[in-house]
C-alpha cells in the first residue's frame, strides 16, 4: 500500500510540474503595412519646336526658331510680338525691329506649357559713315530671314587696290564665286566654276588679303 502511494505521488508531482511549464510559443504572424501610392506626376507633352538663333541686327532682333510640327506658339522680346516673320518651313523667323536699347528678355511659349527663354542685348545706334551700304543691309535681312534662294557660304569685304570690294563664295565648288564693288555690281567670277579659275578675266586673290567676314552661311 505504501508503494502504491509513493507512485500516485510522483504522478501527481510530475503532472504538477508539467502544469506549470511555459507554454510553447506559437509565432506571430506580421500585420501586414498598408504601403501609400506613390503619386506619379503627368509627363508634360515634348516640345514640338526647338530655339535655332537669336541675331542682333543694329535695333532688329530675330528669333530663328525650328518646328519639328506645326504647334501654336507665343513669342516675346521684352515682352513685345513680334513685328513680322518669315516663313521657311521648318524654320521660322520672327522679327522685333526699332526696339530700345538695353538687354531684352527673349521668351517663347507653347499652349502645352513648354517654355524657353534666353536674354539679347541691343546696343545703341551711333550714326556712323561706315554702316553697311542700304543693298547689302537689305540682303544680309533676307539671309538672315532665310528668304533667299541659294544663300552663299560667305561674304567678305576687302579693300583692294584702294577699292572696298566684296567677295562672295557660293555653295557648291563648281559655282563661280563673285566679286563685287562697293554699290554691290558684279566685277566679275574671280575663282570658282568648273576649272576653278572663274571667268578667266576676272584677277582677285584673297590670300594674304585682310577681310572682314560680312556674313557666314550656316
Amino acid at each position: 500500500m505504501k508503494r502504491i502511494l509513493i507512485v500516485i505521488a510522483g504522478l501527481i508531482l510530475a503532472l504538477a510540474v508539467a502544469c506549470s511549464a511555459e507554454p510553447t510559443l506559437v509565432p506571430k504572424v506580421p500585420t501586414p503595412t498598408t504601403v501609400p501610392p506613390v503619386e506619379t506626376a503627368t509627363p508634360r507633352p515634348v516640345a514640338e519646336w526647338s530655339l535655332e538663333d537669336t541675331t542682333v541686327r543694329g535695333d532688329t532682333v530675330i528669333v530663328a526658331i525650328f518646328f519639328h510640327s506645326t504647334p501654336s506658339i507665343d513669342v516675346t522680346v521684352g515682352g513685345n510680338p513680334p513685328t513680322r516673320k518669315a516663313e521657311t518651313l521648318p524654320t521660322i523667323s520672327y522679327f522685333f525691329e526699332d526696339l530700345d536699347p538695353g538687354e531684352h528678355k527673349v521668351e517663347i511659349q507653347d499652349v502645352m506649357g513648354n517654355m524657353e527663354s534666353t536674354s539679347v542685348v541691343v546696343d545703341e545706334q551711333v550714326a556712323d559713315n561706315g554702316s553697311e551700304p542700304e543693298w547689302l543691309a537689305e540682303w544680309l535681312t533676307n539671309l538672315q530671314a532665310l528668304e533667299v534662294d541659294n544663300p552663299p557660304m560667305s561674304i567678305t569685304r576687302y579693300e583692294n587696290q584702294g577699292e572696298v570690294v566684296y567677295y562672295v563664295v557660293n555653295q557648291c565648288c563648281d559655282q563661280y564665286s563673285d566679286l563685287l564693288d562697293a554699290e554691290g555690281n558684279l566685277i566679275g567670277h574671280p575663282d570658282g566654276g568648273v576649272t576653278g579659275r572663274g571667268d578667266g578675266v576676272t584677277v582677285f586673290d584673297p590670300t594674304g588679303l585682310k577681310g572682314e567676314e560680312v556674313w557666314l552661311g550656316r
